[in-house]
């Protein structure tokens, strides 16, 4: 999606500092967007949160939850205009729980960029620009190939967008070949 440079999945809206997948405490799972207002509003970030899940089904337990979290006034406000029209399309109220933001913690790196690590010959290439794994996880070119790579995104962007990654460019296509 244009607009949208960097993700990365963690965990939050628990109490336990440092949580891990296997000592989770009470977070929830999350992906954490980061975006230019100038190229996608907030509003539409939101609505591609709206369409990636399910905001009425059954509650889970908070490791699976289904929640968005906002960091300011304005947020909640934008999330909760675009609750309305859901709620009237579904005929009854969101499950998706709307929280305040507190900390964010990075998961651990082997879910990070989960789709583009499985594509062994593009991580050596991204190992040789990014040595430390976080500067890796904080990359908008690993960002957006990861999306592409699990067969998000449309071709005509990535079209657009390849020659600026610096790889080898049919390296590139097979890796979106879900595209």
């Amino acid at each position: 999606m244009e607009g949208i440079w960097r993700t990365r999945v963690g965990y939050t809206g628990g109490t336990k500092v440092n949580p891990t997948y296997h000592a989770l405490g009470n977070h929830t799972e999350a992906l954490q967007v980061d975006f230019d207002p100038q190229q996608i509003s907030f509003e539409d970030v939101i609505n591609l949160v709206w369409k990636s899940h399910n905001p009425i089904s059954a509650p889970r337990r908070s490791q699976y939850k289904s929640a968005i979290w906002f960091a300011d006034e304005l947020q909640l406000q934008i999330i909760e205009s675009t609750m309305k029209p859901l709620e009237e399309r579904f005929g009854q109220k969101l499950t998706t729980e709307v929280l305040p933001l507190e900390a964010f913690y990075n998961a651990e790196d082997y879910h990070q960029k989960y789709s583009l690590q499985h594509h062994d010959s593009v991580m050596k290439l991204f190992r040789q620009v990014y040595p430390q794994f976080g500067d890796f996880n904080d990359s908008t070119a690993a960002a957006r190939l990861n999306g592409f790579s699990a067969g998000y995104g449309q071709k005509s962007l990535f079209e657009t967008e390849k020659s600026l990654y610096g790889f080898d460019m049919e390296m590139l296509e097979r890796v979106v070949s879900r595209m």
